[in-house]
């Protein structure tokens, strides 16, 4: 056993995947974090993620954009519908489930 005093870390770096949104269309990636940053509303959709692939993935969408857009963040099928205030920085995180995005917070987001 080790009391961690023999390890020798330079650094520690973790990347997760970036996606800045400009326009409506798809949320591309599965996991880590999406901007919406287009001036005026925003409409995005999110795929369904794959059971038992992508399950306890994490998603964070925030709003990055003109202050008093109210994005909206659609996933397949209607299952979630995500509407944003509209204030900077309103953000939804998710985490993937068995083949559903499962809504783990939100700030100023109204999910249907």
């Amino acid at each position: 056993m080790t009391d961690l005093t023999d390890l020798d870390v330079d650094s520690l770096v973790t990347a997760l995947p970036t996606q800045a949104m400009t326009g409506d269309g798809a949320i591309l990636i599965d996991e880590g974090v999406v901007t919406l940053t287009k001036a005026g509303v925003l409409a995005a959709g999110l795929a369904a993620p794959v059971a038992g692939v992508d399950d306890f993935k994490r998603l964070t969408i925030i709003s990055k954009g003109t202050a008093g857009s109210a994005h909206t963040v659609t996933s397949v099928a209607g299952a979630l519908v995500a509407t944003y205030s509209g204030v900077l920085g309103d953000t939804l995180d998710l985490i993937a489930f068995n083949g559903r995005w499962e809504i783990v917070g939100f700030h100023q987001v109204t999910c249907a």
